[in-house]
């Protein structure tokens, strides 16, 4: 058995695991499951082990998990150290990319996930380009009971929107301070998770072209959501993100 990647294709957890094996030359195929379908492929590929954690923001049961011969790996985190644990460089590395994991990723999905929801059509394109024709034929048909399920689970509101871009924006002036003195990355001159985890999680708010997969266009939006994407870009802390995936992505 190869090895293999479950994931909710357009998650930004996701394409941090996806990226970072990318990245490390590791060969692996990739599972792609739409939110909710993904609880039962997940627990059946967990089946008999103890791998996964539940936290504050997922269950158990959440992606990307990655499927090796020598077990099960579940975790964005956990994944990228598998693939390339030399991309850990120190205790700041680890320290920025706990902090992505616990602030920015939950936040930013929120925020994302609600500007979809309030454009009707988005999510459906979005499992067509990415999933098969059975998951999109699901999605069409219980798309008025998925949204509802995922608002009410994720606190996917306009208040919940609006907190959720407070603790972005605040993540993302951090980011501008620590390269105020023309670092190139976070920690210094070196490419690390830390920056790898820090644009991957930010990429549904920049709309980078080099995401691992297919994604709106900012065109897709209304005026109020193509307004903070430009803002978000032209944020210090978004032109990194946007350099990282022009230098490391490709």
């Amino acid at each position: 058995m190869g090895t293999e990647l479950v994931v909710i294709p357009f998650s930004h957890f996701c394409e941090k695991a996806r990226w970072g094996l990318e990245l490390a030359g590791i060969e692996f195929t990739e599972r792609r499951v739409l939110p909710m379908l993904h609880m039962p492929v997940v627990r059946w590929k967990l089946r008999g082990t103890d791998a996964g954690e539940a936290d504050a923001h997922s269950s158990r049961f959440s992606t990307p998990v990655l499927v090796t011969s020598a077990g099960p790996i579940a975790g964005s985190t956990a994944i990228l150290r598998y693939a390339d644990a030399g991309l850990f460089t120190s205790p700041e590395v680890d320290a920025w990319v706990d902090r992505f994991d616990d602030t920015l990723g939950p936040h930013a999905r929120r925020m994302a996930y609600f500007l979809v929801f309030e454009s009707p059509g988005v999510l459906v394109e979005l499992a067509a380009a990415n999933t098969d024709v059975f998951q999109t034929g699901l999605l069409r048909v219980g798309e008025r009971f998925l949204i509802p399920r995922m608002r009410a689970a994720m606190r996917i509101d306009r208040e919940g929107f609006e907190r959720s871009h407070t603790v972005v924006q605040d993540v993302m002036d951090e980011v501008a301070d620590a390269i105020a003195d023309g670092r190139p990355y976070l920690t210094g001159d070196t490419f690390t998770a830390a920056d790898l985890t820090f644009a991957a999680l930010l990429a549904p708010l920049v709309l980078p072209p080099d995401y691992g997969a297919i994604m709106p266009s900012p065109e897709r939006f209304d005026a109020e959501t193509r307004a903070l994407i430009a803002e978000t870009r032209a944020h210090p802390a978004g032109e990194l993100a946007l350099a990282i995936y022009r230098k490391h992505r490709r």
